[in-house]
């Protein structure tokens, strides 16, 4: 994995949807995740590496899991790459990831 370091900084014309902290590839990563109307980006915060920046056209969709107390949200891109996130936002994650069009798997 090719991993950046940058801020998050919204672009012209970008939205944000929504933000919270969560946890990557099951808690290894600790980070902020957000959904603009034009992306979705995890940013490990004390890094500020850049786990995830997907524009909305390669995001495939989401599914959820539920293992103990926690639930987890996994988003696929369009080649079947999955990127696992929990936390106590997961539930507005969702909300936010169908706001900007992206719908839960079947699958």
């Amino acid at each position: 994995m090719d991993l950046e370091i940058e801020k998050f900084q919204l672009r012209e014309n970008e939205v944000l949807i929504g933000s919270g902290l969560m946890a990557f590839r099951r808690g290894s990563k600790q980070g902020t995740i957000y959904v603009t109307n034009q992306r979705v980006c995890f940013h490990e915060w004390m890094t500020n590496f850049v786990y995830m920046k997907l524009p909305l056209t390669e995001v495939a969709g989401y599914q959820t899991k539920r293992f103990l107390f926690l639930l987890f949200v996994y988003i696929y891109d369009k080649r079947n790459k999955k990127y696992s996130f929990s936390g106590f936002p997961a539930k507005k994650l969702q909300g936010w990831l169908e706001q900007v069009g992206i719908k839960k798997l079947d699958w």
